[in-house]
């Protein structure tokens, strides 16, 4: 039977606090983007805001698979929590999937910034929500990663003296 990998009470209240802080990140501002362009509006963009910005420049609905991603990687921390067992490496696809994110939306702005005739460029910075939703996904991989302390070593007691013998207190 495979063993069963149990988890360690500070690592699952590190799970729970990843998870909570990775879903309230996805609808906190993201990045900031200032410029005059057309194609990428000025604005505070959260998770939502960015994915669906995401997706209009791309003509398609990729970006929400990895948004979902996000909302799983979540999912899965919270129900590591609870049922105790770990879910490796769920914490880590999470933070490579935000850094996709930055750089799909720095490669989509400086893309849009190039062809703008009029010279128009797009400026990004990163917001509150984005750094939270990392930390959250480092919390869930840290949590998923802490193992349970080993027992300390007990000493061994020292030897009794050893009793007289019986034959020699007879004589």
């Amino acid at each position: 039977m495979a063993e069963t990998k149990t988890l360690f009470p500070v690592g699952r209240a590190l799970l729970l606090v990843g998870a909570v802080l990775l879903v309230v990140g996805l609808f906190l501002p993201w990045f900031t983007i200032g410029g005059a362009r057309q194609d990428v509006v000025a604005g505070s963009y959260t998770g939502v805001g960015l994915t669906t910005l995401l997706n209009d420049l791309a003509n398609g609905p990729y970006a929400w698979a990895a948004f979902i991603w996000l909302i799983l990687v979540a999912v899965f921390g919270v129900m590591s929590a609870f049922v105790g067992r770990k879910f490796a490496m769920f914490g880590t696809s999470g933070i490579l999937v935000l850094i996709l994110y930055a750089i799909l939306i720095y490669v989509a702005a400086s893309l849009a910034s190039s062809q703008d005739p009029s010279g128009g460029t797009a400026t990004i910075s990163f917001a509150y929500g984005f750094i939270l939703a990392v930390i959250g996904s480092a919390l869930i991989e840290t949590g998923a990663r802490l193992k349970k302390p080993a027992p300390a070593a007990m000493p061994a007691a020292p030897p009794a003296a050893a009793p007289p013998a019986t034959e020699q207190l007879n004589r």
